[in-house]
């Protein structure tokens, strides 16, 4: 359940030069719908990471290949430099992005992939009608694309393709990207009107050097 679903990824991956066994970590794996499919095409070894013990058990009933984990983005129970490519859709910006990123870039070999969809706010002088929404939003932690892009180059990560891909919320309907239990559907579509809310991806590298 994310903008653009698997077409995302898949554009994406393209920009990644994949090989088969290479190790795949996707943090926010939810039920696995993402895992099972790369594993499928491209003959990856699967890892996956929630903090929602429900989706991760529905997970493991889907797939064994894979190894699922009940996590913590912040805290990944993995060795550094052990992982080839991490995921993150539609889960970064309800991160604690900082630590988050920091424990990404530890878990990645150098020169692996960090390959991200999500929300951003298109325009940067609104993205504080977002943050006036309840808590409970993935809406309103979105942030612009400098801050992202900062937060990204200041943990050690490289962007090499940025893909503006907002056209995929018109098939998306606003009101199910919250968890929030009572917000006015209304008010989240000003927010994302003064934000001109977007929907991304983007690759980046771990550095290449130690």
């Amino acid at each position: 359940m994310r903008p653009g679903g698997l077409t995302i990824t898949e554009q994406a991956l393209a920009h990644c030069d994949l090989q088969s066994g290479m190790r795949v970590l996707d943090v926010g794996c939810g039920a696995g719908a993402t895992l099972r499919h790369v594993i499928a095409v491209y003959g990856l070894m699967g890892f996956g990471v929630d903090v929602s013990a429900e989706l991760i058990a529905r997970a493991r009933q889907t797939n064994s290949q894979v190894e699922w984990m009940r996590a913590r983005s912040e805290s990944l129970p993995f060795a550094s430099e052990s992982m080839d490519v991490i995921l993150s859709e539609c889960t970064l910006c309800i991160f604690e992005i900082d630590t988050a990123l920091s424990e990404c870039v530890r878990t990645l070999n150098y020169g692996g992939y960090f390959v991200v969809s999500d929300l951003y706010a298109r325009n940067e002088n609104g993205a504080e009608a977002l943050r006036q929404l309840p808590r409970g939003t993935c809406i309103g932690t979105a942030m612009p694309k400098t801050q992202i892009v900062e937060k990204l180059e200041r943990a050690g990560l490289q962007i090499s393709v940025w893909q503006d891909c907002s056209e995929k919320l018109k098939e998306f309907s606003i009101c199910t990207l919250t968890t929030a239990a009572q917000v006015d559907p209304f008010d989240l579509h000003i927010a994302a009107a003064k934000a001109k809310l977007g929907y991304y991806f983007l690759v980046a590298r771990k550095n290449n050097h130690r």
